[in-house]
């Protein structure tokens, strides 16, 4: 991929501008525990979703979502026609042994104190299930002449979570991106790709990304059991010059302000896992041999390697690079970066070895992180790259022959590793 004089200047060039950012594999497999989602409308999309499978497949024991559209805490919906006190009530004997509760509640401005409602419904899940864990996910609906409502109703999500004991996730955030603020929604933003939904009086959307908010609850309720961990966990990151991106954005600091432990990276332009790269002209299996003292003490190791198609065969390297590092570190937790890259020329190879890294995940011990998805939204598909789609706000990359782009959206990417690390929802943050 990489060969030629006028090559190497071309990857110095983009160098240069690049800017400066299954089941979880924990040491103990945690107990089984069930989950309950309370929820409007926005739990039917759950449901929609799966998500009660993937809760059960998570976190080991039975999930149930209560959801009634347009209901409040206290006013009945036009399913069930039970209010979230009711449904409360009614599902009394479940919530008593649920270890996760997640609260998908006040959209429908109906109660006459929002703040008061909350309050209540708090006390009465605490009573019924005083050891569970609590999540409360926050408003990431944009329609307009309800946004003031809404923006004060995060205030109120955001500000009573310590006090109330729940943790906040972000619909907001999960629908627009890790910067949003859900504490300033803007009115009538339509969300990313979608039209303003009919019906409600005003340009926006209420409904929808079901599939992100499920992820960003089944991140949230996973990582759970990191929270509190006293001791550091150590991370390396093994890769070829996607890892010199996640370099640049101090991914090292960032990774060893949230665990505490020493990372490493060891990147080389243009290496695969048999070929050596540019920089310190070593194969991915070479550094594995050279770093061996590092992984052995490693909890987490990441790799983010296929870019550069030079393997002969890249799912068997990639058999023979996972365990000769679990011979190294058998107990570590392992996760695989996936090509986001869209080069014309090449997209039909990355796209293959994509469905590689998929299909292999579970056989291999290791979970995938979407680069691809990091760049173009939880929606796009890795096994399906599109040929010369150029990353959002960047033009064609230079020196590859064919439109699209390799390098850029470090930031993205670290922001999707980091999401993905123990503990990513630990701290309750706006």
């Amino acid at each position: 991929m990489w060969g030629g004089a006028r090559r190497w200047m071309l990857v110095l060039a983009v160098l240069w501008w690049l800017p400066s950012w299954g089941v979880w594999a924990a040491a103990v497999k945690p107990a089984p525990q069930s989950a309950y989602v309370l929820a409007d409308s926005i739990g039917y999309g759950l449901a929609l979703d799966g998500l009660e499978a993937k809760l059960q497949e998570r976190l080991g024991g039975p999930a149930r979502i209560s959801y009634d559209a347009g209901r409040s805490i206290t006013t009945p919906g036009k399913q069930i026609k039970q209010s979230a006190l009711q449904s409360v009530a009614a599902d009394r004997a479940f919530i008593a042994k649920a270890g996760v509760i997640v609260i998908v509640l006040g959209m429908s401005q109906i109660e006459a104190s929002f703040e008061a409602s909350q309050r209540e419904l708090m006390q009465r899940l605490h009573e019924i299930a005083p050891q569970a864990r609590y999540f409360w996910v926050d408003i990431g609906a944009t329609i307009a002449p309800q946004v003031p409502g809404w923006n004060q109703r995060n205030k109120v999500i955001y500000d009573n979570a310590g006090v109330l004991g729940y943790r906040v996730i972000s619909r907001y955030k999960a629908i627009f991106g890790p910067t949003a603020d859900p504490l300033a929604i803007v009115p009538g933003q339509n969300f990313p790709g979608w039209n303003t939904e009919e019906g409600y009086g005003g340009p926006g959307n209420v409904h929808g990304f079901d599939g992100a908010l499920s992820s960003a609850i089944l991140q949230a309720v996973g990582s759970e059991q990191w929270c509190g961990r006293k001791q550091p966990l150590s991370v390396y990151v093994l890769g070829d010059s996607i890892a010199y991106g996640l370099h640049s954005v101090r991914l090292e600091a960032s990774l060893g302000h949230r665990l505490g432990g020493s990372v490493k990276i060891s990147y080389d332009v243009g290496r695969s896992i048999t070929a050596p790269g540019l920089q310190i002209k070593k194969t991915a299996l070479e550094s594995v041999a050279q770093d061996r003292n590092f992984i052995a003490d490693a909890d987490i190791i990441i790799i983010a390697l296929g870019t550069n198609q030079s393997e002969i065969s890249f799912a068997d390297s990639q058999r023979v690079l996972l365990q000769q590092l679990k011979a190294i570190a058998p107990n570590a937790s392992y996760f695989w970066v996936d090509i986001g890259a869209t080069i014309a020329s090449q997209a039909a190879g990355w796209s293959a070895r994509n469905r590689i890294i998929y299909s292999q995940a579970d056989s291999l011990g290791y979970r995938v992180i979407s680069r691809y998805k990091a760049i173009f939204g939880d929606d796009a598909d890795p096994l399906h790259i599109v040929a010369g789609r150029n990353f959002p706000s960047q033009g064609n990359e230079p020196g590859f022959d064919a439109p699209g782009n390799v390098h850029g959206k470090s930031q993205e990417l670290a922001q999707a590793v980091l999401k993905a690390m123990p503990g990513a929802d630990c701290e309750v943050v706006k």
